[in-house]
């Protein structure tokens, strides 16, 4: 039953993407801008960096497109600080590139999903699958929310 919600519900969110000469932008203006918690002064240490991987697929739909364009807006609005000080990266990954493919066993990935990525002195000490992305695309507030909150959460050293 899980499983058949779950299909139904890519099925539903996966629509064909437009070509690219009449693909809408996603509205900045429709989603609210979440009050601005830049966390450019948090406990991420000099040697440590948040690597948020956003990993899709080569063919995309509308709302893989929305999902990309929406969380970049989040690290532009709320962790511009952190972007600017290299302690912040977003970071999309094809995973139908052959490059990519050992993202899907080392993260487990089933589907599109970000997983937000602790680096200290460049290696991977933890890593947190953001899982809900893809059911919360359908609401833009509760979308950039959800990034917000868990990326916030990881530069303060609380990921996991």
């Amino acid at each position: 039953m899980v499983l058949e919600i779950f299909v139904i519900s890519v099925f539903m969110a996966c629509q064909p993407a437009q070509p690219k000469s009449q693909k809408q932008s996603v509205s900045r203006q429709t989603a609210t801008v979440i009050a601005k918690t830049d966390t450019g002064n948090t406990p991420v240490r000099s040697n440590e960096k948040i690597i948020v991987y956003y990993f899709h697929y080569k063919t995309r739909c509308a709302a893989c497109y929305a999902m990309d364009s929406l969380a970049k807006h989040v690290f532009e609005t709320n962790f511009a600080d952190a972007v600017k000080k290299g302690k912040l990266e977003w970071k999309p990954v094809n995973i139908d590139a052959a490059e990519n493919k050992h993202f899907i066993d080392e993260y487990k990935l089933y589907t599109i999903t970000a997983v937000v990525s602790t680096q200290k002195d460049g290696k991977e000490v933890s890593w947190k699958n953001l899982d809900q992305i893809f059911f919360l695309i359908h609401d833009d507030n509760e979308y950039m929310e959800y990034i917000t909150k868990e990326v916030k959460a990881c530069l303060e050293g609380k990921c996991l």
